[in-house]
């Protein structure tokens, strides 16, 4: 189904109906019209601009590999910043390809309802094997936050996102 961005303009195909934008983020997504629809089709046939272009391809039809994500919300207060700012920490995490022993993570962050993400780190540890994603999720979680790089970071990551602010 295609898609339109009430904020950005942007058109995109999903199999499912998304949360959010993959363009700019924001949450003001629908549905396209029958417009916006023609205008997707005829950019994909390379019939709009460079009629040598190819198009791109399906993301439908692409072969994925088993990565999972999860996300919570964490306020910088736990961090104990006086701050009334929210981040939304996002982890990848999925058993890496060159070794079927080890997880492997990427942690980012962004403030909730913000467009800015920032990567903060990667994560490995063992991997167990049959473990259901959402018990190594909770490993990930439990590893996070016992860290004291990810700790680091995240005050980094505050720090930057309050100064841009100003």
């Amino acid at each position: 189904m295609i898609y339109a961005c009430d904020n950005c303009g942007f058109l995109f195909s999903r199999s499912s109906e998304p949360e959010q934008c993959p363009d700019c983020g924001k949450d003001t997504v629908r549905p396209a019209n029958e417009v916006e629809q023609e205008e997707f089709a005829a950019r994909l046939s390379g019939a709009q601009g460079n009629e040598s272009s190819a198009p791109f391809p399906d993301v439908v039809e692409t072969d994925i590999e088993g990565i999972d994500c999860f996300k919570f919300k964490l306020p910088a207060t736990a961090l104990q910043i006086d701050s009334r700012m929210i981040l939304e920490i996002v982890v990848e995490h999925g058993i890496n390809p060159n070794d079927q022993d080890t997880v492997v993570a990427n942690i980012w962050a962004r403030s909730v309802g913000g467009v800015l993400s920032g990567f903060l780190m990667p994560l490995q540890m063992p991997a167990i094997p049959n473990e259901p994603v959402m018990d190594r999720a909770g490993r990930i979680t439990a590893e996070l936050n016992e860290s004291g790089l990810f700790m680091e970071q995240l005050h980094k990551f505050i720090s930057m996102m309050m100064n841009s602010r100003n």
